[in-house]
């Protein structure tokens, strides 16, 4: 099947033609803001910290700065810092894609004001060379996926997540890639889902993630095994450690996993692969939109309401309360399953086609009421 995209230079394909107005640390982030404010077509990408930041962690923020950058959604990018040395680290590091850089130094162009008038001009020009592209038709393999969870309840593990899984299956059977995440969401079951690497290389490395997070969390002196499911999630129906992985593993579908990733990786093949990412959502989406997924598939039980700034973010429910009280907030309902007895086949064609409307240019409630943030996982370096 095909959809309708937008090619970049680097191959990739974008399914929004957005110019991102990115911000090298939280110092900036109001001009980031008030450029997409006034701009149309442009998105702003703020982030907190940064300044200050040494070592690893400066490191992985500024790879998840340049990550978001080269998101195949962004037909070009203002990068707007403080000073020239971090600035032109992650616009080196964007440029490297060949889509259109431009920065903002605000030391050297006089303040806050001349930096937003600067970056006011520059997002104008680049938003206009980008509406000259048009949108061609593709393949999905094409496609990288990331497959979220937030709020979920027992609807979540019985419909939306499984559904989810069923449109995983068929992305990585035409060939493209899909991306599940949230480390802490396996426990009680990382050895089932263990199982399904390719091999043992990558089984090892899966354990080694899900191993490491479980005992950073006991060195802080946190038992995370007795702290999930959460609060919401009791609320919701679930009761165990073990029924909230099972069902959380159900967005991964059935076939092999082929890859571990570091946080805001880009998968290097085709298939299923997991993301070592945190469970919160806006830090975990931020993480699959660095590594490159254009649109993000999150299943929510009792609901929850946000998107990322970069990956397209698609709101799934099983639960008609949910859909129903939500229903600004949720793309698609498929509470018919448990409902109705709807087949989940039947469900997962019609979830299928809604999802390739999404690539090809509709868009989701997050889009239009602009329930949308980004956040860099501070915690991610080894699990």
């Amino acid at each position: 099947m095909a959809f309708l995209g937008y090619e970049r230079p680097d191959g990739q394909i974008g399914i929004r033609n957005w110019v991102g107005i990115l911000s090298v640390m939280d110092n900036v982030n109001t001009i980031a803001r008030r450029v997409a404010r006034d701009v149309n077509g442009t998105v702003p990408i703020t982030t907190l910290f940064v300044r200050g930041q040494y070592g690893w962690e400066l490191e992985l923020a500024y790879n998840t700065l340049a990550g978001l950058g080269r998101n195949a959604n962004l037909a070009g990018v203002v990068v707007v810092g403080l000073e020239r040395t971090s600035t032109g680290t992650v616009a080196e590091r964007i440029g490297n894609s060949g889509k259109p850089v431009e920065t903002v130094i605000v030391q050297e162009v006089g303040g806050s004001v001349a930096a937003t008038a600067d970056a006011t001009r520059k997002a104008s020009r680049m938003v206009i060379e980008a509406s000259r592209q048009h949108r061609s038709e593709v393949s999905e393999s094409m496609l990288t996926v990331g497959v979220e969870c937030g709020g979920s309840d027992t609807s979540s593990g019985l419909v939306s997540n499984p559904l989810i899984g069923r449109i995983a299956d068929r992305i990585v059977d035409a060939g493209g890639r899909v991306v599940i995440s949230e480390t802490s969401e396996f426990l009680g079951a990382e050895e089932i889902f263990a199982e399904r690497a390719v091999d043992d290389s990558v089984r090892e490395t899966f354990m080694d993630r899900v191993l490491a997070f479980e005992n950073e969390t006991i060195t802080r002196g946190v038992d995370v095994r007795g702290n999930n499911p959460s609060p919401d999630n009791i609320r919701g129906g679930l009761t165990t450690i073990e029924e909230k992985a099972i069902g959380a593993m159900a967005k991964a579908g059935s076939r092999p996993l082929v890859g571990v990733l570091d946080y805001g990786e880009v998968p290097s093949r085709n298939g299923m692969h997991f993301m070592a990412t945190p469970a919160p959502a806006v830090e975990s989406m931020t993480g699959l939109a660095a590594g490159g997924c254009q649109i993000v598939l999150f299943s929510t039980g009792v609901g929850n309401t946000v998107g990322n700034m970069v990956a397209t973010t698609v709101k799934v429910t099983g639960n008609t309360k949910t859909a129903t009280a939500l229903e600004d907030n949720i793309d698609f309902d498929c509470s018919d399953v448990l409902e109705k007895g709807t087949p989940m086949k039947d469900m997962a064609d019609q979830f299928h086609g809604y999802v390739r409307e999404v690539a090809s240019g509709r868009m989701t409630t997050a889009e239009v009421l602009d329930e949308r943030e980004t956040a860099i996982s501070r915690f991610e370096r080894s699990f």
